[in-house]
């Protein structure tokens, strides 16, 4: 099977799920939530188990992709990929998510979406966000490749990433528009055998040494 094809891993699920204030088998079907760079919809069927499936819309610029999501029976627009503009009206939305989007996006475009995110959530609402963490991703790229000699894969940088992000420059880039911001690491060297890095604090306090950053920011 395809890899879009593929359900999300219960582990993955309930903490994406917890991220959006979802967690439990039991969501609020009235809430609605935007997936920002929706993909063939694999989170939106995740989150299409706790709220109303019509409450769930997707925004994506690849055809085939869009394609997937339809076929899922979601509502997904085709963005243009040369302007930044979200086809909803404002406070739309109570939750906007997007995980390994941004990094793709060019910075003025980027900093374009983040005032339309703005626009469309409503007071209170949530932004979710997943992003690799420059420069420390790239040792953990090397680290990678070394464990699994998958060395061109891992050695060589994602051409595709043309908005590098570092922690101190996200959490600068998200301050203007939400009250609280609050980054961790998706993983930490050592993590598993020093069960105190686990903790929310650390997390927190170590997020610049991350590999990627999840973020949960209130408006």
């Amino acid at each position: 099977n395809d890899f879009y094809d593929q359900p999300i891993a219960e582990a993955t699920r309930k903490e994406v799920l917890r991220l959006c204030g979802l967690e439990g088998n039991v969501g609020e079907p009235k809430k609605r939530l935007l997936d920002f760079g929706a993909g063939g919809g694999r989170y939106m069927e995740c989150f299409a188990s706790v709220l109303a499936k019509e409450n769930v819309a997707g925004v994506e610029v690849d055809d085939d992709q869009i394609a997937r999501a339809r076929a899922k029976g979601f509502c997904v627009a085709k963005l243009d990929a040369s302007r930044a503009s979200l086809p909803y009206a404002d406070q739309a939305f109570e939750i906007v998510f997007s995980s390994n989007v941004i990094e793709h996006i060019p910075r003025e475009l980027y900093l374009v979406y983040l005032q339309e995110i703005d626009r469309v959530l409503v007071p209170g609402g949530r932004f979710v966000v997943g992003t690799p963490n420059y420069p420390f991703k790239r040792f953990y790229d090397i680290k990678k490749g070394l464990k699994t000699g998958r060395f061109r894969y891992y050695f060589f940088d994602d051409p595709t990433h043309c908005n590098r992000l570092t922690c101190s420059q996200l959490e600068k880039d998200l301050k203007p528009y939400f009250k609280s911001i609050h980054l961790q690491p998706t993983y930490l060297l050592m993590e598993r055998k020093l069960p105190f890095l686990k903790r929310p604090s650390v997390r927190h306090r170590l997020r610049y040494l991350g590999d990627k950053l999840v973020g949960v920011c209130i408006k």
